[in-house]
């Protein structure tokens, strides 16, 4: 979760819902970390900060590295959380994560979209 661009997107654009594409690669398990992983995610997904939700749970992420993604929406602030949370409880599962942050649809005023594209390295 250390990808996460927090420091890309201005603060004020936090009160406002943003959707969250987090990539995952978890690494090889064994049947205990597995079932183990299975019950720490789904008390992680019983206890998500208020104000934030799961849209999708993908698994496979076929055509890419990665063995899965889970897609949330809620404000920055919220997913921050979630992010810490992630960061302590995954770290034994996970072995790679990339995150796309963007907008649902064109709900941000045109200069507040203009401003994280600013803000953003040149992909």
């Amino acid at each position: 979760m250390r990808d996460m661009p927090g420091g890309r997107i201005p603060e004020h654009v936090g009160d406002i819902d943003l959707v969250y594409v987090v990539l995952y690669r978890l690494r090889a398990l064994t049947d205990e970390e597995k079932r183990d992983w299975a019950a720490q995610w789904n008390d992680i997904k019983l206890h998500l900060p208020s104000g934030l939700k799961i849209v999708i749970e993908g698994f496979g992420a076929f055509g890419t590295e990665y063995t899965g993604f889970t897609v949330y929406e809620g404000p920055m602030e919220k997913f921050r959380e979630l992010v810490e949370c992630l960061e302590e409880r995954a770290a034994p599962y996970v072995e790679k994560t990339q995150t796309i942050v963007g907008t649902k649809g064109f709900n941000l005023p045109l200069a507040g979209v203009w401003e994280i594209l600013d803000s953003r390295p040149i992909d």
